[in-house]
């Protein structure tokens, strides 16, 4: 990536969030989460794609058709399940419910959990949590 794409990027992420925290009426840590955890801001650092040259209304109409691609509708049962489990593993490891989320969906546990519901809900939480631990910590290496 050459030195005008790496510096514009930031630039425009930064328009993009005032954009989104304007839109949604969210506050700019919530935009930029919004912008982080969304499977289009990846897609900005293609440098065939040249996503930046695209204005921040366009860019965020790019953001909410790849949100609405990755949403997938999760039974009530299984959700209540996953945000429990999520939960129990902050309160156990001494983090905050948000930074538990971070690590579910960078290391993918949150996938994990809803695609393993079957299993994991007929389990203990102590076994359901190591087992969240051993997931997480395999995707470290």
């Amino acid at each position: 990536m050459g030195v005008y794409e790496e510096n514009i990027i930031p630039i425009k992420i930064a328009h993009l969030a005032e954009h989104v925290s304007k839109v949604k009426r969210i506050s700019l840590d919530d935009a930029l989460v919004y912008i982080y955890v969304n499977p289009m801001y990846k897609r900005l650092y293609d440098e065939k794609a040249k996503w930046w040259y695209l204005s921040t209304e366009a860019l965020y109409d790019e953001f909410e058709y790849w949100r609405g691609r990755q949403r997938r509708d999760v039974p009530k049962e299984v959700f209540e399940f996953y945000t429990y489990c999520m939960e129990i593993y902050a309160i156990r490891k001494q983090i905050s419910g948000m930074r538990a989320w971070v690590l579910f969906k960078e290391y993918g546990a949150d996938e994990y959990v809803i695609e393993n519901y079957d299993l994991l809900h007929t389990q203990g939480m102590e076994y359901v949590l190591d087992d969240i631990q051993r997931f997480i910590n395999k995707r470290r290496r």
